[in-house]
């Protein structure tokens, strides 16, 4: 594709630093705030084994963060509509039409969350958790269980509400502060973990489902406060500004991303279960310790990533379409360079881990290692092509190929868990159902915005960058 040829100078790049400095300075904060969070990840892992004492126990605590996560997924989408959505209302400086856009957001994800937790209440206390998580009652039991899920499920009903703050820090291009959430919320849990004396199984994940509901929220509070008390207190929710119209059009696109959402779920987000389920709790524990490392490097380099999306809303309004053709070739060469990276991590796997968790440190396999390895390019290049696509409002590919990639993720899990003996067997299945879509997506964006480069033809501030670059 010699068109898509970007040639990349030293004066290309401080022109395009020069031309994206907000872009800049938030992926600079970051690799400095969410960097720092990441880092402090795989500290709390070794602090986890030593409070719970119970691999099976800890393989359940982070099964059930992952399946009480889940419920984030289902705000219809309304967060995301907020943050496709509002950049234009704060570009056009209509105060009302931003304040309605973020009143009508903040009331229906709040008659959202009676539904939920009415339904959600009721399904916890009837169903078996030790079943489903594959863990006997000697090691804990259910109604401890139960107990335990119910409060973790209370708090990420409030998370629910509260996390809308985040959807306008996007759309302001702000994500650095979403970025410091993230470190305040680890950072009062590796502290908790740390100061709280380990008691028995029962005990212990009571008193750290309670203490995560205060790290997952208290920031949230605090830069609502910040946010809408100060220079935003123009745009605060008041059910004044409720409007139905404006809930509709958020929907409309909010339901396109959250089937999106949905269905990537399926893939990322229920590893931990499916592993709980075809192998037991323990197995969660290794998988953890491959995944925290890969991921971290991988999520690392994502970072780069989180303005991208509201910057690319802006791009397409703006029509700066040769822009954003740039910076998504740009994007993926990035990521080739991140798999060499995660590959030479793979050969110093051991000592890692041997340092990182001492005493409990495994066996490495190398053979897992490079899975690992390859889930996290894999995702990072997700990343890259949703990260634009997303943006650019430009779904196709991605609802055909991920809504099919959804359905056999778990029948492949399953089958490759048995051929392979182990937790790898799903981490396998993930990496073959998304190669389809991380191979078409580009493909078909990059016909898709010659079109409309060669139909808007050449605009003065294009040809500006064009110089510039």
């Amino acid at each position: 594709m010699k068109g898509n040829i970007v040639k990349i100078s030293k004066d290309s790049v401080f022109g395009a630093v020069k031309n994206n400095k907000n872009i800049f300075i938030n992926i600079l904060g970051a690799f400095l705030v969410k960097g720092g969070s990441m880092l402090l990840t795989l500290f709390l892992l070794p602090a986890y084994i030593r409070f719970f004492g119970n691999d099976n126990v800890l393989g359940v605590w982070y099964t059930i963060l992952s399946i009480i996560n889940w419920v984030l997924i289902f705000d219809l989408g309304i967060g995301n509509g907020l943050r496709n959505k509002l950049p234009k209302a704060l570009a056009e400086n209509d105060t009302k039409g931003g304040r309605t856009l973020v009143s009508s957001t903040y009331i229906a994800s709040a008659a959202l969350v009676v539904v939920l937790g009415i339904i959600g209440s009721i399904v916890i206390q009837l169903l078996n958790w030790n079943a489903i998580l594959n863990i006997n009652e000697e090691d804990l039991a259910l109604p401890v269980l139960r107990y335990a899920i119910q409060i973790a499920f209370i708090g990420v009903l409030i998370q629910f509400v509260l996390k809308l703050v985040t959807s306008i820090l996007y759309a302001i291009q702000k994500s650095g502060l979403v970025n410091l959430l993230a470190l305040l919320s680890n950072v009062i849990i590796f502290i908790v973990i740390n100061l709280l004396p380990a008691g028995d199984t029962s005990s212990s994940i009571i008193a750290i489902s309670y203490f995560n509901i205060l790290a997952v929220n208290l920031p949230l509070i605090v830069v609502s406060l910040i946010l809408f008390c100060g220079k935003f207190r123009n745009i605060r929710p008041s059910i004044k500004f409720w409007s139905k119209d404006s809930a509709k059009s958020l929907l409309k696109i909010g339901l396109t991303l959250l089937w999106l959402q949905l269905i990537f779920m399926v893939i990322s987000s229920t590893n931990e279960f499916l592993i709980s389920a075809f192998c037991g709790p323990s197995d969660v524990v290794i998988y953890q310790v491959y995944f925290k490392i890969f991921n971290s490097v991988a999520a690392i380099c994502s970072l780069v990533l989180i303005p991208i999306w509201s910057a690319v809303t802006k791009a397409k309004v703006e029509k700066r379409y040769t822009w954003i053709k740039k910076t998504y070739m740009l994007l993926l060469g990035f990521s080739v360079l991140a798999l060499i990276v995660l590959l030479l991590i793979v050969i110093v796997l051991q000592p890692i881990v041997n340092i990182w968790l001492k005493d409990k440190a495994i066996d490495v396999n190398y053979v897992y290692a490079v899975i690992f390895a390859l889930s996290g390019f894999i995702f990072l290049v997700h990343n890259v092509n949703t990260s634009i696509g997303n943006g650019f409002s430009y779904f196709k590919p991605q609802m055909v190929l991920m809504t099919i990639a959804a359905v056999i993720d778990i029948p492949l899990a399953w089958v490759f868990v048995k051929l392979t003996g182990g937790m790898i067997g799903v981490v396998l299945a993930n990496i073959i159902v998304l190669i389809p879509f991380e191979v078409a997506e580009p493909l078909f964006f990059f016909r898709y915005i010659n079109k409309l480069i060669k139909a808007e033809g050449k605009r003065p501030e294009d040809s500006k960058a064009e110089n510039e670059n």
